[in-house]
């Protein structure tokens, strides 16, 4: 069977606007196959790319399939290609663990223009830490020396970054000046008077200049631009700019006021925050997605009616709090009042403890080779501290790395103990403590002096789930799934 190799490639954002083509995604692919090819010409390919992204972290989606690649049983590649190690990752702290799980599922590293890197051997693992420190450095260098640019930049009154704020464009011969749009600059002092004198209306933006302001998000980060009163801020500094202001400070500060008090308000829904939802976290809409409390006013009396909401914005599917939570009491307190029901759960439960304890003599056996396995990882690092292959620099990573598989032994340990002095309990001896537990619990939720506190604890032990599974035009049907007892549906 032919081997195969994950060709991994990546340009940062600034990258493709270098003269420099050596450092694009098609030849990196290209010297990558070239280079394999050499040496196995057999050899099939399997190419991931990281476009515009930086390699300062690991929040990329090519790293992030390598990572869920490498937890993966098989692991789907052999051997992990790149053209540079920078391109992988400039952060030691981020490559060690890439290399740890590279290690751990059997994979083969390769680096076309640095042959010599490996993670095999205390030492061809010093060289790979070190290659990774300089790039580190490098790339904070580079960082410095950038933000040094830009805060000289800022200084002298001049705008350091690319995309202007509607209102203000550049001036075609000299890039970091930047002039009023006088059309672009009208639309932005009526939208501060609209908002200033509370009669800003998305719908009335949207309506008079359709597609300039895209959305509210949009909307609320102008309202905020402090360009408009000729400031700029960076890295946490406000600095005084040499263009000129479209909107007045005092006008520009009350717009700020008004949006610290909405969005101090955002955080309280009136009614909602007051309103007991039992069912909080339980109910699962048919989409998929978890529904959450949620309250309207009536559009005649004013009444508020409270209602549980799919959270998913294309769905808005809701239903009734009040009417659900009543019956999913109902239904549980039905079944925890019923001698057939408990009868038939415990029956259930003790038939799958039986069944594990059949199967407890081969988990006995894959539990020692998995301990063993644990305990081995421990030693291995417990070494590494002794023989100095763990640094200073990379100390904290090492550290978490052997409480991890400390962590691990240890719950092995605890479940083989588990294993061994499990014991299925016999039916007769513990369906009158249950039925009675049953019954107890029955009388509490249906007590007028259950608290809401009591009710939600009550629920929360015996409901797994709440789920919308089927709807019609007028109803919506639920399936009551309990810890304990078989489901339960119906229409409401």
């Amino acid at each position: 069977m032919a081997k195969r190799y994950l060709l991994y490639a990546r340009v940062s954002p600034k990258g493709s606007t270098w003269a420099a083509e050596e450092t694009s995604i098609r030849v990196q692919f290209a010297d990558m196959r070239r280079h394999i090819l050499q040496t196995d010409p057999a050899a099939e390919f399997i190419e991931i790319e990281d476009e515009f992204k930086s390699g300062k972290n690991l929040n990329r989606p090519g790293v992030q399939r390598i990572m869920a690649d490498l937890c993966s049983q098989p692991v789907p590649w052999e051997c992990l290609v790149v053209w540079n190690l920078d391109r992988l990752s400039r952060s030691l702290t981020d490559a060690l663990p890439i290399f740890q799980k590279l290690r751990d599922a059997g994979c083969e590293f390769v680096s076309v223009n640095q042959a010599y890197l490996s993670y095999t051997g205390a030492m061809a693992r010093y060289m790979l830490h070190q290659t990774i420190a300089i790039a580190e450095l490098e790339r904070g260098m580079t960082s410095e020396r950038v933000s040094a640019k830009m805060r000289y930049i800022a200084e002298s009154g001049k705008v350091p970054w690319g995309k202007l704020p509607l209102g203000y464009k550049r001036d075609p011969e000299r890039k970091n000046t930047v002039i009023v749009d006088p059309e672009k600059a009208e639309i932005v002092r009526t939208v501060f008077d609209w908002y200033v004198s509370g009669r800003l209306s998305f719908a009335a933006i949207d309506q008079r200049w359709p597609g300039v302001i895209k959305d509210r998000p949009f909307l609320y980060r102008m309202l905020r631009q402090r360009l408009y009163i000729g400031e700029l801020s960076y890295n946490g500094k406000v600095y005084s700019a040499e263009h000129p202001a479209i909107i007045d400070r005092g006008q520009f500060e009350r717009a700020q006021q008004m949006l610290l008090e909405k969005k101090r308000q955002s955080y309280i829904r009136e009614g909602a925050a007051g309103h007991e939802y039992l069912l909080s976290g339980m109910v699962r809409c048919q989409c998929g997605r978890m529904m959450t409390g949620y309250s309207v006013h009536g559009r005649k009396d004013g009444q508020r009616f409270y209602y549980y909401k799919c959270t998913s914005p294309k769905c808005k599917k809701a239903v009734n709090a009040d009417a659900l939570d009543a019956k999913v009491l109902e239904l549980v307190t039905e079944v925890y009042q019923d001698p057939d029901e408990i009868r038939k759960s415990l029956s259930e439960y003790l038939q799958s403890e039986r069944e594990k304890s059949l199967v407890a003599s081969g988990k006995k056996g894959e539990l020692d080779k998995q301990l063993q396995k644990a305990r081995a990882g421990e030693e291995d690092i417990k070494r590494m501290f002794l023989t100095g292959v763990v640094t200073p620099e990379n100390a904290e990573y090492w550290n978490g790395e052997l409480l991890a598989v400390r962590t691990e032994r240890e719950h092995l340990e605890r479940e083989l103990s588990s294993l061994l002095t499990s014991d299925v309990p016999d039916f007769e001896e513990i369906f009158p403590e249950l039925q009675a537990a049953a019954g107890e619990w029955a009388k509490k939720i249906v007590s007028e002096k259950a608290d809401y506190a009591t009710k939600r604890n009550l629920i929360m032990s015996a409901v797994k789930e709440i789920a919308c599974i089927d709807r019609d035009r007028d109803r919506i049907k639920f399936r009551l799934t309990l810890i304990m007892t078989s489901s339960k549906e119906w229409w409401a």
